[in-house]
């Protein structure tokens, strides 16, 4: 089968996931409004992103044991479940309830997608289909915002959730009728106590460094140690742990999840926080601060696209690596100084947008085929925590210079304040992101092993059956 066939059959599995993660904030105030909800309301999402962050590398190792198919076919009905359980609630409680349904079925949607991908296409040729990829996550991040909306002036909110229902069924049809063959697993015992402590641990972390969390933080980081201290002893005796000890020693695969891990905490600095300087210290609209970022969208898209296409073509990927960093660094210097913003967003999405392509193909290259689908959702359990953890030490940086009761006023509240104020907070923002940037290039220059793609892929062996 084509790999075009093989990107189209699960294109519309990642725009549904990525889709889901921009949809809700815009109706967020009117569905706050009708079931009556408070402060309690930001976690309509952030119920949605623990819980399909939580079993990301769940949905890997069962994909490994019982085939890609079967698990996407489970990932998509339950995604479409909770949708239909979020769209009939009736009290913020149900909601809230069901959008963990709903995340338990989106977390398998991306990671699978890119394990369907790593089956069907060689590390070699990966690279040219990451520019489309971006283009699949700048399109569900644009559009979602704008269909929230629209649904809630037009129809209701809860059409935010019915969407998903046709997509689901074109998803599903999809993959059944192209990926048949990819229902290849391997007999093993599911290491089930290591998955319940894997999962139990990142919602810990992940409540731990939430903004939205009100849990005493002592209390939940010895819970967080005492659950990984038990994970270590359980996975040190299971005959097939769910985080197999082997995947570090794989040639740059450790190297490159942290790196992933770092692209993405750097990424939702820009994408979250500077939106919100354009309008709260430089006075800009909602839609004027929208389309000075779809600079960063775009160039991000072009930077993977035309990264990818070079990797393919010559085999080399270390560099775009190293000089995707170094351009990040240096656009970060320039939001830092505040001094020509165009180019220091063109900058840093196509420095960001080279380090995609580049970091997928090492991981694709190196995993083994029994090992795949646990370490693709690992490399994307890394890219969806770089994203929360960026946003926490963001948001930490900023309160520690802008008054924590002025920055949870309001909008229009924050607009009037003192502008050197909020400065000093974004300002501050932009410095800690650069050294992050300085440490990322530093581990690309050194940690990263330059290796030859290979232009085949690799299949399961009868001793992995």
């Amino acid at each position: 089968m084509s790999p075009k066939t093989i990107f189209a059959s699960v294109a519309l599995v990642i725009a549904l996931g990525s889709l889901e993660k921009s949809i809700v904030t815009t109706p967020l105030p009117i569905i706050g409004q009708e079931l009556g909800a408070g402060q309690a309301l930001t976690w309509v999402i952030t119920a949605y992103l623990l819980a399909a962050t939580a079993v990301l590398p769940v949905y890997g190792k069962l994909s490994d044991m019982f085939g890609r198919v079967k698990m996407l076919n489970s990932s998509i009905f339950l995604f479409v479940g909770g949708s239909v359980a979020c769209a009939l609630s009736h009290d913020l409680s149900a909601l809230i309830a069901s959008r963990v349904l709903q995340g338990i079925g989106g977390g398998g949607l991306i990671a699978l997608a890119f394990t369907v991908i790593a089956d069907s296409i060689p590390a070699r040729e990966v690279g040219k289909y990451q520019g489309y990829i971006s283009a699949v996550y700048a399109v569900s991040s644009i559009a979602g915002p704008i269909l929230g909306g629209y649904f809630a002036e037009h129809l209701s909110w809860r059409w935010v959730f019915w969407i998903n229902i046709p997509l689901g069924a074109l998803a599903l049809w999809m993959i059944n009728k192209n990926l048949k063959h990819l229902n290849t697993g391997r007999k093993s015992k599911f290491d089930w106590k290591g998955a319940g402590l894997l999962m139990t641990a990142t919602t810990l972390l992940l409540l731990l460094i939430s903004p939205e969390s009100t849990i005493d933080m002592g209390v939940m980081g010895g819970a967080l140690a005492a659950t990984v201290m038990l994970l270590i002893w359980i996975e040190r005796k299971a005959k097939d742990p769910i985080l197999p000890v082997r995947l570090v020693f794989l040639p740059g695969y450790l190297a490159s999840v942290l790196l992933i891990l770092f692209s993405q905490l750097l990424m939702f600095a820009v994408l979250v926080y500077l939106p919100l300087q354009m309008q709260w210290q430089k006075g800009m609209t909602a839609s004027g601060s929208g389309l000075v970022m779809m600079i960063f969208m775009c160039s991000i898209t072009a930077g993977a696209y035309f990264g990818g296409k070079q990797i393919a073509k010559r085999g080399y990927y270390k560099s775009f690596v190293v000089v995707g960093f170094l351009l990040a660094t240096l656009a970060l210097w320039q939001l830092y100084a505040d001094v020509l913003l165009p180019f220091a967003l063109a900058s840093a999405g196509l420095g960001l947008g080279f380090t995609l392509p580049a970091l997928s193909v090492v991981v694709q290259n190196v995993l083994p085929a029994r090992d795949r689908g646990i370490g693709m959702s690992l490399f994307g359990f890394g890219r969806e925590l770089g994203g929360a953890i960026g946003v926490a030490i963001c948001s930490a940086l900023f309160h520690s210079q802008v008054p924590t009761l002025i920055a949870e006023g309001s909008e229009g509240a924050l607009a009037h304040f003192d502008s050197a104020i909020l400065e000093q907070g974004f300002s501050l923002i932009y410095a800690g992101m650069a050294v992050v940037a300085v440490v990322a290039l530093v581990m690309a220059v050194f940690a990263m092993k330059a290796q030859s793609l290979s232009c085949e892929i690799a299949r399961h062996s009868v001793k992995d059956k």
